[in-house]
């Protein structure tokens, strides 16, 4: 963009040493000793430096950014040797000839032996692997070798990179305590970078200082300013349950380019703007030459829906009908892999293909349907600043029908229409259409819905013996749904059934409506348990309760400082009709419990009634809404406590010997 100006005014005169951090193969026997200061740690950052440097590259005649990293971890216990492999992500835009690229790798593990001595082991070039994630990005894989309980390991790497606006987030937290990190940026003036904090870091430096670039250019030298951020003892991010990606909350620091200017000159907003990257996704041929491409389905359109039909069962019958056509590979995609038509002749492809031909065969009768690019919740919120398509790695179908808007992923087979995966709803995406671009909601519209149903006998000795049903609708029917099919068969989703519950016997199975996402899942089981209720003299006493029982709160921080996010609305319900043994009575039960959260947002009841000599239970849950804000998690975390406390009592059933 500004490679002409910068060939023409700037020259470089010297080299400023890039990176003074601590020193390299260090070790002292000293270090071996400092698990002490976590004591319940899988590993520690002993030590972490970082740099990010811009500079003037002569053979290319242009700015680039360089970064480096150096960090020395201590491995404590077996859980912890994950911590000894790296993976590096290099992106490299797309219709462009410069990458992103990795040098300097040096490795070396650290062990202390019996003797005293250290032993090292240094990184061997077989251990670093390049993989190519996407077609912008590869990842370069590092792992370490003798790691071991105990070790001690050292990495340290620069990257290049020729994109200013992607200037790398620096992690100050870590799902592992850190001793120390460090920091430095080196920014020229003719960069402007807004730069912020996010999560709760709290700097023990902070310190902005001059430097010299040593670039010159025809106007004069050109000046820059350092800026140096250090924190020590840094606590460990704790993940719980219901949250996207953890790289959302954890104490960072990032940076958006803002501008650049030309040194004594005019001023250039450097940051590209959304219609920037709507511009670029539409004239690359894998997004926006193959989702505009139309005509592919022209001919199969008239054999699949009828002239009667609505619009709307149109547009739902092509979707079924793309669902059959290509099968997911299981790999994102926010560009096509294969291409449409390849991804037809050969029945599978990612997500862009499927998505594309869901696009193209809608378009081709005539509905209205456009691409909406989009961040997993894996992979985290994308910035909403910085136009930049690194954030993003899948794409979806955006249907307008009669002013009703939907989004479709075919890539799910069990996915309603109107459905998209939970690993889609993540904030918001870019709709992409030919001249024009806008924010849409990635919400669910359905709710996870599971009742489990028992109806039954219990005898004098305590055995039960009845029909257990478990139905399923929305994302729990989907989400069931994929996981029977990845068994090989209904025969082996059944033997695990019963390895998985060996406080009871199946005597029959039956699965109902596995192939249909629009029906009830519905799973039926003949079941018996021995001693389901202690029988003590003419006492029975039972938690009533087969499955789907609370026993552990998902909730137990004393702060959370970021949302719980369920992905959609939730229900659960649970109810048993059991035939009590002739002339037994409830003789001691838990008290019905009612509980709410503010604005009715939680619900929770549970009743136990006694109906001649039936017993009957009824446990209903629902949280009634997708995201529970920071400030109410404590509400949140009591109300599981109580619902938990109330699942544990026993009910007591007493016989008469009249």
């Amino acid at each position: 963009m500004f490679k002409p100006l910068l060939t023409l005014l700037l020259s470089l005169l010297g080299f400023l040493s890039f990176a003074q951090d601590f020193s390299y193969g260090k070790i002292n026997k000293e270090d071996f000793d400092k698990g002490n200061y976590a004591p319940d740690a899988e590993a520690i950052v002993l030590h972490e430096f970082g740099k990010a440097r811009i500079e003037y590259n002569s053979i290319k005649k242009q700015l680039n950014l360089r970064y480096f990293y150096h960090t020395k971890i201590l491995i404590k216990n077996k859980e912890g040797l994950d911590y000894s492999n790296f993976s590096v992500p290099l992106y490299k835009e797309r219709n462009r000839s410069d990458k992103e690229t990795i040098s300097g790798i040096k490795g070396t593990t650290y062990n202390l032996l019996p003797n005293g001595e250290i032993e090292k082991t240094e990184l061997d070039k077989k251990n670093i692997l390049n993989e190519k994630s996407s077609e912008t990005q590869e990842i370069t894989k590092i792992a370490l070798a003798n790691v071991k309980e105990g070790s001690i390991i050292e990495l340290r790497y620069s990257t290049e990179s020729p994109y200013l606006y992607n200037l790398e987030s620096w992690q100050f937290q870590s799902t592992i305590p850190k001793m120390h990190s460090e920091f430095i940026t080196e920014i020229p003036e003719i960069c402007v970078y807004n730069v912020n904090m996010k999560g709760i870091v709290h700097l023990s430096k902070h310190t902005k200082l001059p430097y010299d670039t040593q670039i010159v250019s025809s106007l004069g030298d050109v000046m820059g300013q350092q800026t140096i951020y250090v924190a020590n003892n840094i606590p460990p991010f704790v993940q719980e349950d219901y949250m996207t990606a953890a790289k959302n909350f954890m104490g960072k620091l990032t940076f958006e380019l803002a501008s650049f200017s030309i040194p004594f000159g005019p001023n250039y907003n450097f940051s590209r703007t959304w219609t920037d990257v709507v511009k670029q996704l539409n004239t690359a041929n894998e997004f926006g030459k193959e989702v505009n491409r139309s005509g592919q389905f022209k001919q199969v359109i008239p054999t699949i829906v009828k002239n009667d039909m609505t619009t709307l069962v149109k547009a739902q019958t092509i979707y079924d009908y793309i669902k059959t056509q290509i099968k997911w590979n299981k790999k994102y995609g926010l560009y096509s892999d294969n291409g449409v038509k390849k991804a037809l002749e050969i029945k599978q492809g990612n997500t862009a293909d499927i998505n594309f031909a869901l696009i193209g065969a809608l378009r081709d009768a005539n509905i209205e349907a456009n691409p909406v690019v989009l961040s997993t919740r894996d992979n985290g919120i994308p910035s909403l600043y910085n136009a930049t398509l690194s954030d993003y790695n899948y794409v979806i179908a955006h249907v307008l029908i009669d002013s009703q808007e939907y989004l479709l992923d075919a890539s799910d087979i069990y996915a309603a229409f109107g459905q998209i995966p939970l690993r889609c709803i993540n904030y918001q995406g870019l709709l992409v259409s030919k001249d024009n671009f806008k924010w849409v909601p990635l919400t669910a519209i359905q709710i996870s819905r599971v009742r489990y149903e028992f109806v039954g006998d219990l005898d004098e000795e305590g055995n039960l013996k009845g029909q257990w049903t478990v139905l399923r609708n929305g994302y729990a029917a989907s989400n069931k749904r994929n996981e029977i099919k990845a068994f090989n068969s209904l025969d082996e989703y059944r033997e695990s059934e019963l390895e998985s519950t060996p406080h009871y016997s199946i005597k029959e199975h039956h699965i109902n409506n596995l192939e249909d996402p629009y029906s009830m899942l519905t799973e039926i089981q003949q079941i018996e348990i021995k001693n389901f209720a202690s029988k003590k003299g003419q006492d029975l006493k039972f938690i009533p309760f087969i499955s789907g029982r609370k026993t552990k709160n998902p909730f137990n921080l004393d702060e959370r400082t970021y949302p719980v996010d369920l992905g959609s609305y939730i229900e659960e319900s649970f109810s048993m009709v059991i035939n009590m043994p002739k002339n037994y009575k409830i003789n001691n039960k838990p008290k019905n419990v009612s509980l709410s959260l503010p604005n009715r947002d939680a619900r929770y009841i549970y009743i136990i009634k006694e109906n001649e000599n039936e017993l009957q239970i009824q446990v209903s849950l629902g949280l009634n809404k997708a995201i529970f804000l920071p400030e109410e998690y404590l509400h949140l975390k009591e109300f599981y406590s109580q619902i938990i406390q109330s699942q544990a009592l026993d009910i007591t059933l007493s016989g008469s010997t009249i």
